[in-house]
């Protein structure tokens, strides 16, 4: 911690002696060579005095990265197709939501295919858990040309996305127009010395997706090109 003056001297005071003792003595102390972090010399300190992160691929779809010191610890699980041999332009998945099973409510994106396992465990100590995560989707709309006219469809056909910790929401985004997204939430939350589990977690629903009177079918796929979850807790 940066050395500050212990006694302040006011104008029009009586000048004492430990206003002249205690401070001096911080900056003696400091030429004597009691240093701290704020007197390091410049470059000093770099990446090759820090333990590195572990770093592992815990499954055949999901990275793994953590890290812990003395008063906190990191930890981050990702799914990207770059991180094993793919291309990032290509989705993961595309879930057919005319076929494919779904809730109305809140559905887990770790039970989707090439999502399994996207959860981050951690074993935390009192203080605070911070983090983020993002996802990176697609959900478009349609557009219909019949009889001459053009409508456009699924343009209401909304997609939240959340994050619970132990089954409770901590954090969400707004409802999502149909388009290409790349989002990035953070979330903070109090902690006690507990096992914590943060998932991912998504809802899709329709007010009025069929405009124009086009009678068809107006869903899309939801495309999935990549998630990933960051947390830190930081504890004394």
């Amino acid at each position: 911690m940066k050395q500050y003056p212990k006694e302040q001297q006011d104008q029009n005071k009586m000048v004492i002696p430990q206003t002249f003792n205690t401070n001096t003595s911080i900056y003696e102390n400091e030429t004597n060579g009691g240093l701290n972090g704020q007197n390091m010399p410049v470059e000093q300190l770099t990446h090759l005095n820090f333990i590195a992160p572990a770093q592992s691929t815990a499954t055949t779809t999901v990275k793994t990265t953590k890290w812990q010191g003395q008063t906190q610890q990191y930890k981050e699980v990702s799914r990207y197709a770059q991180d094993f041999a793919g291309d990032q332009y290509t989705y993961l998945l595309a879930y057919d939501l005319k076929t494919n099973d779904w809730n109305k409510g809140w559905n887990r994106l770790e039970e989707l295919p090439n999502f399994s396992e996207l959860l981050l465990d951690m074993d935390c100590k009192e203080g605070m858990l911070n983090g983020c995560f993002s996802i990176n989707f697609r959900h478009g709309f349609n557009v219909v040309s019949t009889e001459g006219l053009t409508y456009v469809t699924g343009g209401d056909w909304w997609t939240v996305w959340g994050i619970f910790i132990n089954d409770t929401l901590l954090a969400e985004t707004d409802t999502c127009y149909p388009r290409l997204e790349n989002l990035v939430v953070p979330f903070s939350v109090p902690v006690g010395t507990q096992s914590v589990r943060l998932d991912l977690r998504w809802k899709t629903y329709t007010t009025t997706a069929v405009g124009g009177g086009y009678t068809g079918d107006p869903t899309t796929d939801l495309e999935i090109f990549g998630a990933a979850i960051w947390a830190r807790n930081t504890y004394r």
